[in-house]
């Protein structure tokens, strides 16, 4: 790893980015009880990828660095999931959330080409 800190690593920086435009669109969300439910699992899956790169790149070894990121490309897909789920339940807010969805597909995109480097060296197999 030659970056001196997750801090440098573009899908960290991504997946914070996601997990605050989050955070800033739930107060204009309705109330309801499936908006509620909905918006707390985006929230805790959005705040999950960014933790799970930070942690995995703070562990010893290459493999836990791996599996974090593992981790948090399955909560990065999560977070999709909910986030189609909220444009469904709220579609006064779909240019908004569809903006989040992109940026969170990018984060996707990275972590699954990184997991596909690191497959390929030996030293994180």
């Amino acid at each position: 790893m030659g970056n001196k800190t997750y801090k440098d690593l573009l899908f960290w920086i991504r997946a914070l980015e996601v997990a605050k435009r989050i955070i800033r669109l739930t107060p204009k969300l309705p109330r309801s009880r499936a908006a509620q439910i909905i918006t707390s699992q985006v929230l805790r899956s959005s705040m999950s990828v960014g933790a799970n790169i930070a942690e995995g790149y703070g562990r010893f070894g290459p493999k836990e660095y791996k599996r974090y990121l593992q981790v948090a490309l399955g909560s990065a897909n999560e977070t999709e999931h909910w986030l189609l789920l909220l444009k469904e339940a709220c579609p006064k807010y779909d240019k908004e959330i569809t903006n989040i969805i992109d940026r969170n597909t990018e984060t996707i995109k990275m972590l699954a080409s990184s997991l596909k480097t690191l497959r390929t060296n030996r030293t994180y197999s």
